[in-house]
Order: C-alpha cells, then structure tokens, then sequence
C-alpha cells in the first residue's frame, strides 16, 4: 500500500475511534448491586441489559457490589443506579460519597428493593423518596402514567398492564415527590399477602415511580424491576434509560 492511502487509512481510523469514544463517554453510569434472597438471580440479566442499553446509546458503563468501591468510582461517575441496593450494606464513610456525590450535582437512579431498608437511615429514605412497608403476591396489574411529560414514561402508553411486585409505602412525600406512574389497586388484589393477614394497600393514590431534587442532585426511584424477565421488557429498559437520561443532566 502507498505511503498516502496508509496515512489516510489511519487517520480515518483514529477519527472513528475519537468519534466513538467521545459518544460512549456522553455521561457515565455506575452499577450497584447486593446479593439477597429475592433478587440475586435478576443480577446477571441486569448486567447485560445494562451493557447492552450503554452500547445501543453510548454512554460509559460500570458495575461493582462493593460498598468501598463508592468511595472510589463516584466521583468518575454522573449517575449511579441502587439496583435492589440499599443503604443496609452502607457504613458511615460509604454514606459520607454518596451525599458528596449528590451534593455536586450527581444523579441516582434506584429500582425496586432500594426502598427497602432495614435500617433507620432518614437521609437515604429521602433520598428515595419512601420507605418499603410489605407487598401482595406478584400479579398483573394496571399502571397508569401520571405524568407523559418525562423521559421515563415518554414511550409508555397511558395505562400499562403489567406484572410485578405491588410496593406499599411509608414515609412519602407527596409534596415533594413528582409522581410520574402510580397503580389502580382495583386492578389487582392488594390484600393478597403471603399468610392468612390481609394487607391494607395505599388507597386511591398509589405511586410507585416518582423524581425530584434531592441535596443538590438528581433522583428518581421506580418500585419495578422484580423479576429477571423485566430486563428482557423494552418498555421497562427504556422507563430506566429515560431516568438515567433526566438524572445525568
């Protein structure tokens, strides 16, 4: 090959690579998981649906279950996602990065058993928006979008049919909480719990997805995501994509 079409040939190269780099670069995205008795074999989907959704938009993705590992990568990173996290596994000096992560304007997404907390830890309660109480048998139920005008919900149709864990919820903050998805308890049976004692439910009002700003930062939490086959569901990938999307900016 000539001299000149080598040096063309890899100057083309090194532009495609900077063009590719820059576009996976567009906001950064850190993972963080804990093993539990309920949630563990969701992991693996997650993971891959989580590389696969930062290939198909190009952003940087990372993934880590080690607390200590928050200290570390928070501050390389825009937003972190709580997936089936708590603040249970957190101690002090983990606590003390992710308010410093918050207070300089980062992101946090968290899905499902992130609002459920063993701990009395009101920061990260408020951080989340609501604190986990107890939930019916997974059945199939109706979602309705309270709120079209978000990133989260702009592909949904205005009611959703499906199947998940229904979370009841304490300490929520409705004034405060900007409810973009709620569930219609006529739709499902929400006394059904898992032994002879019926459960309450929430009433008219149900949320389970909702945003706000939260010291400084950005959060957003959606009570779905329990099964492993939600992180197949394009609807569900895309409801956290368009989090990711909002909290990153």
């Amino acid at each position: 090959m000539k001299p000149f079409k080598m040096k063309y040939l890899l100057l083309t190269i090194c532009v495609l690579i900077m063009i590719k780099t820059n576009a996976q670069d567009q906001f950064r995205v850190l993972l963080f998981t804990q093993h539990d008795d309920w949630h563990f074999n969701t992991i693996p989907f997650a993971v891959q649906a989580f590389e696969d959704m930062a290939e198909e938009h190009q952003f940087k993705f990372n993934w880590t279950q080690r607390p200590n590992d928050l200290i570390k990568q928070l501050p390389e990173h825009d937003v972190v996602i709580f997936m089936n996290a708590n603040a249970d596994s957190l101690k002090t000096k983990h606590m003390v990065a992710l308010k410093a992560f918050m207070k300089r304007g980062g992101g946090f997404v968290g899905i499902h058993a992130t609002a459920d907390c063993e701990n009395n830890n009101s920061w990260f309660d408020g951080l989340v928006g609501a604190k986990f109480v107890d939930h019916p048998k997974l059945q199939a139920a109706m979602v309705k979008v309270k709120n079209n005008d978000f990133p989260a919900t702009w592909h949904l149709p205005n009611k959703w049919l499906r199947s998940d864990e229904w979370y009841n919820f304490n300490n929520i903050d409705l004034d405060n909480l900007n409810v973009v998805l709620t569930v219609d308890e006529a739709s499902y049976d929400f006394t059904a719990g898992y032994d002879e004692m019926p459960l309450k439910g929430m009433g008219q009002i149900h949320p389970i997805s909702w945003y706000q700003n939260y010291e400084g930062g950005k959060s957003f939490y959606t009570a779905l995501g329990h099964k492993p086959e939600s992180y197949k569901d394009k609807n569900f990938l895309n409801h956290i994509f368009g989090a990711i999307y909002w909290a990153s900016k």
